[in-house]
């Protein structure tokens, strides 16, 4: 983008302002590269953010996702996969994962995966995030590791993650 954007103004000083269309969550890569002040000034590019849609948990969710929860719970295995950080506290909060007071991940002997158990030592709930956005989020804001963090952010992206932590942890 430096480039070929520097390229269409190349006789200018400095360029105009490109508009950057975002969601409320973002990561902040696009112009924070472009903008960089390590750049000489006649090849930064400026950037004009507007935020044109937000995301927010669903009505119901919470109640939706618990009862999925308590159907599945005799399931020896069960993945649940984040899409955006916007609903990871309330999906913390109905696996059983988030301490009340500080809400942080509640931590233990089992690393921090309260209430997703059967028996001693045998896990039967796995995170996965659409990608690294969520992931930092989890990290950051709760002090959750998830298990696996998509390479792609698409579903076979997904599928790739999962084969892999299957692969590398639970081989026969």
């Amino acid at each position: 983008m430096l480039d070929h954007y520097g390229n269409w103004y190349a006789n200018r000083p400095s360029k105009p302002p490109l508009l950057f269309l975002v969601g409320e969550q973002r990561r902040d890569i696009i112009p924070k590269t472009l903008m960089d002040l390590e750049l000489p000034e006649d090849k930064q590019i400026p950037v004009d953010e507007l935020v044109v849609y937000k995301t927010g948990v669903m009505e119901g969710f919470e109640q939706d996702f618990g009862e999925l929860l308590r159907n599945t719970g005799d399931c020896e295995v069960r993945w649940v996969v984040v899409f955006s950080p916007t609903g990871c506290q309330t999906m913390l909060q109905t696996l059983n994962m988030l301490d009340t007071e500080t809400g942080r991940v509640k931590t233990g002997e089992r690393g921090g995966r309260c209430g997703n158990w059967k028996g001693e030592g045998q896990r039967t709930t796995y995170i996965a995030t659409i990608g690294p956005t969520t992931r930092e989020y989890l990290r950051k804001t709760f002090g959750f590791e998830p298990d696996v963090c998509a390479g792609k952010p698409s579903p076979e992206g997904i599928g790739e993650a999962i084969d892999t932590f299957i692969e590398k942890n639970y081989k026969d």
